[in-house]
Parts: C-alpha cells; sequence; structure tokens
C-alpha cells in the first residue's frame, strides 16, 4: 500500500525548489493571460477563464493521459500531449457563453517504459459571483492508483481543497504541487510543478 500524504493547504508547506519552481510558473501565466486580455478587449462575451503553466521538473518526460473532464467549460488551448523534461506547457479552460463558472481535470503520466510508471492530476474550479472564488487539487503517485480515480473521486477531493494543493507519494518519490490565483481578466491564473524526488 502506497504511503502518501495530502500536504496541508497554505504556501508555508512548499519547499524552496517548489516555491520557485509555481513562482516561474505563475510568471508565465500571467505573460500568457495579457496575451489573452489583449484578444478579449474586443470581444464583447465575459467569460471566466483559467490559464494555466506546468512545469515538468521530472527527469523524463511526461504525457497527457486520454481521459480528461470539462465539468463546466471548455478548454480553449489545451494541454499538451508531451512536456519534455525540465520543460513547460500551458492552458486555457473558459467557462460557457453567460457562465460565470469553469471546472475541470486532467491526468499526465510518465513515457511507457519508465520505471515505476508514475501518474499526476490537475483539478481546478474558478467562479466569479460578487467575489472571486477559486480551488486547485492536485494528487501523485503510481500511474496504476491515479489510473483508478474517477471524477467523482476527483471533484469530492477538490471540493475540500483550496487555493494551494500538495501531494508526495512517499513510495514512488511522486509530488506535484499547485497554486490558483486571480487575475486582471475574469477568471484566474494556475501554476502546476510535477516532480518526482
Amino acid at each position: 500500500m502506497a504511503s502518501v500524504q495530502q500536504q496541508a493547504h497554505g504556501e508555508n508547506q512548499l519547499s524552496d525548489k517548489e516555491k520557485a519552481s509555481i513562482g516561474e510558473a505563475m510568471k508565465e501565466a500571467k505573460s500568457l493571460a495579457k496575451n489573452m486580455n489583449t484578444k478579449a478587449a474586443s470581444n464583447q462575451d465575459v467569460l471566466t477563464t483559467v490559464i494555466g503553466v506546468m512545469k515538468n521538473l521530472c527527469s523524463i518526460e511526461i504525457e497527457r493521459l486520454g481521459e480528461e473532464w470539462n465539468w463546466l467549460g471548455s478548454f480553449q488551448d489545451p494541454p499538451p500531449q508531451k512536456i519534455e523534461k525540465n520543460g513547460i506547457g500551458s492552458f486555457a479552460h473558459t467557462s460557457p457563453p453567460g457562465q460565470y463558472r469553469c471546472s475541470g481535470a486532467f491526468k499526465y503520466c510518465s513515457v511507457s517504459g519508465s520505471n515505476p510508471q508514475l501518474g499526476w492530476i490537475l483539478a481546478w474550479e474558478k467562479y466569479r459571483t460578487s467575489t472571486i472564488y477559486g480551488k486547485v487539487y492536485v494528487e501523485a503517485g503510481s500511474l496504476d492508483r491515479i489510473n483508478k480515480l474517477v471524477k467523482s473521486d476527483i471533484q469530492k477531493k477538490l471540493a475540500a481543497s483550496g487555493t494551494t494543493s500538495r501531494y508526495w507519494d512517499s513510495d514512488t518519490g511522486a509530488s506535484v504541487v499547485a497554486e490558483i490565483s486571480d487575475w486582471e481578466i475574469p477568471g484566474g491564473l494556475i501554476a502546476v510543478s510535477f516532480d518526482q524526488k
């Protein structure tokens, strides 16, 4: 049985390496958001958009598993199929017209042939009413365990999560940390760091 640990929500739980990685990813997400904000200025439809940047700190390439969830909204720019070792990838997820909420999730895994086979999951929810609200949930571990997580499991864990989420699997060394924050455009930014220690 894998020994896993979901860290308490809060930036004080992050290592210096994780803080640096999340900071770099958030900076890149802000840059992407500025470009998107310029395009959105000409569009009268106000949508809730989440822009995410993922850093792969693993020494191996990771690839997206086919399963993804668009609980509310759709990918304007889907996550890349592969992220090179020490590389970055990004995505943009937008609410349906007339809605002020977007939510979804997807999984990544280590490339086939790697030992052990690892998996990571990212889930988010961003909405605004009179206030702007966001949650992010991550999990890491063996690919077999991550593949057993179903939509209802992930949604339950996301509902209990907060603006920062960190997960470390002591058996495989797989870890992931993510943070969601507000931005000028209606929506938010997500910074994610996938790793194996």
